[in-house]
């Protein structure tokens, strides 16, 4: 069986490998030769099915609606909504709302945002807090990937990364962020056909065992659901409340949505792009990977609390299922998807590295010195780097939990008060460089705190049991690097 699903990522590889380097001989042909604007914004002028299908694609991720969110529902019943999918679908409406903000300021990085409103330091200062987010991120879209890949595929997990590594390094090296979106929308088709069809594996195998209409009682074996909650807010209030405050303000600034917005033609654009990515969310991240790990509570259920050791703590059910349960004349077509949602988010996180480091680090210190030739081998090369870098942490990674927690943590802390803060008049200099920098020395302390022990005893005995109480001190010590900076000498500032 091997070979089918060689034969299936080879196709999809060569499809988008083959439309980077259509664009690529696009841009040596025109007259103008590269332009950074282009490569970087897609040149401003993406439609909302465009920008949607964009970021519909970024959000189906092998992890969002494959490895993470199945196993949330596997884990907490119905209620694991609470710690993805309602959050988000918040979010989506928080960006409805606030596009016309967001777009007020003629910039299309956050980091350029913030140097426009508080000068070419807090440029300097937020862009790394982004490369080493989206870096994280992006190689926890590697692992999640190669980890459902690797048995398919029958070779190690390290090359099964590298491989999918080396895809996305190819097309993001020709295309740009105009590959980016190009792919975005192939992959949006091919993983939401994926994701359709092991919904319905699912739910004929629990047809098969008679078992569909016990799907809602798959609630009371959900292993990590708290017995003193109702299904619904099966987390426990503490973890739901903690992941509202660790996404909700950082994804609101999230940047690879934010690059998707500026990219619109318009703000009416980029609002219909927010709507279809909200639908297809809900569908693809929401119902489809619910009704998956409610089917694989039946299918596969936990013994004493304990889940099966195949299922490797709920990563592996897609596997399970395709192994289980899909048709032979179905593996091509879940071949495909499978590769698709493999490198949907990827190719997007690789992108906002690549941007910050060349667009708003190394152009900038450049500046007139750096020509047009040299501006081109900068960006294709940090698309490059940037692909690497993910690869490496791919490497070393081994739980999605902690990442995605991390990661939007410091979105929340760190990203979310400077970058807001921009739009608000009367705000110094010296508050924005506070926040970025306690914020992000503060998260990151307090997490190591957390993670060897040191803070359970100084937290209530709720807080310890989250293990997320890093991102409430980073939060705190974020708001007090703002407070303390109204007070700075400007001449310090």
């Amino acid at each position: 069986m091997h070979w089918i699903y060689w034969t299936a990522f080879l196709l999809y590889s060569v499809v988008v490998v083959g439309l980077g380097f259509r664009i690529w001989r696009r841009e040596r042909s025109g007259s103008r030769g590269f332009d950074s604007n282009q490569f970087w914004s897609a040149g401003r002028r993406l439609s909302g099915w465009a920008a949607g299908l964009s970021i519909s694609a970024s959000m189906m991720s092998i992890s969002w609606s494959g490895v993470y969110g199945v196993q949330l529902f596997y884990w907490y019943g119905v209620g694991g909504a609470w710690l993805l999918i309602i959050p988000w679908l918040v979010t989506m409406l928080g960006f409805f709302l606030l596009v016309p903000l967001f777009r007020r300021l003629k910039v299309f990085s956050q980091p350029e945002l913030l140097e426009k409103r508080f000068g070419p330091r807090a440029r300097r200062l937020l862009a790394p807090t982004l490369i080493f987010v989206f870096t994280v991120w992006g190689g926890a879209e590697i692992y999640a990937a190669g980890i459902t890949l690797a048995p398919f595929l029958g070779i190690s997990l390290p090359a099964t990364l590298f491989l999918i590594a080396l895809v996305v390094a190819l097309y993001s090296f020709t295309g740009g962020f105009q590959a980016v979106v190009s792919t975005d929308k192939i992959q949006f088709a091919l993983v939401a056909g994926f994701i359709s069809i092991m919904a319905g594996i699912g739910l004929y195998a629990l047809t098969a065992r008679g078992g569909l209409g016990l799907l809602w009682s798959a609630n009371q074996l959900a292993p990590r659901a708290n017995p003193h909650w109702p299904a619904l807010l099966s987390p426990g209030w503490a973890l739901i409340v903690l992941t509202l405050v660790a996404y909700l303000p950082g994804w609101l600034v999230e940047t690879d949505i934010w690059i998707r917005l500026q990219a619109a033609r318009d703000d009416g654009q980029a609002r219909k792009a927010i709507l279809l990515a909200g639908a297809n969310s809900l569908i693809f991240v929401g119902l489809m990977p619910l009704l998956i790990g409610l089917s694989a509570l039946l299918l596969y259920p936990p013994v004493a609390g304990e889940i099966p050791a195949r299922l490797q703590d709920g990563a592996l059910i897609f596997n399970a299922l395709m192994s289980d349960f899909a048709a032979p004349w179905l593996s091509i077509l879940l071949g495909i998807g499978l590769a698709a949602a493999a490198m949907s988010t990827v190719d997007t996180c690789a992108n906002v590295v690549a941007l910050s480091l060349a667009y708003d680090v190394l152009e900038p210190l450049a500046g007139a010195r750096l020509t047009a030739r040299r501006r081109e081998r900068l960006a294709r090369g940090t698309s490059v780097l940037a692909v690497a870098l993910a690869f490496i942490y791919a490497l070393f990674t081994n739980s999605l939990w902690d990442i995605f927690y991390l990661s939007s943590g410091l979105l929340t802390t760190t990203v979310f008060l400077p970058v807001m803060a921009a739009f608000r008049p009367g705000v110094r200099p010296a508050q924005a460089y506070g926040s970025l920098i306690f914020g992000l020395v503060g998260t990151l302390l307090f997490y190591y705190l957390e993670k060897w022990g040191w803070l359970a005893s100084a937290q209530p005995a709720w807080l310890a049991e989250t293990g997320l109480g890093y991102i409430l001190w980073g939060l705190a010590c974020s708001v007090a690097g703002f407070v303390l900076g109204r007070w700075w000498p400007q001449e310090h500032a």
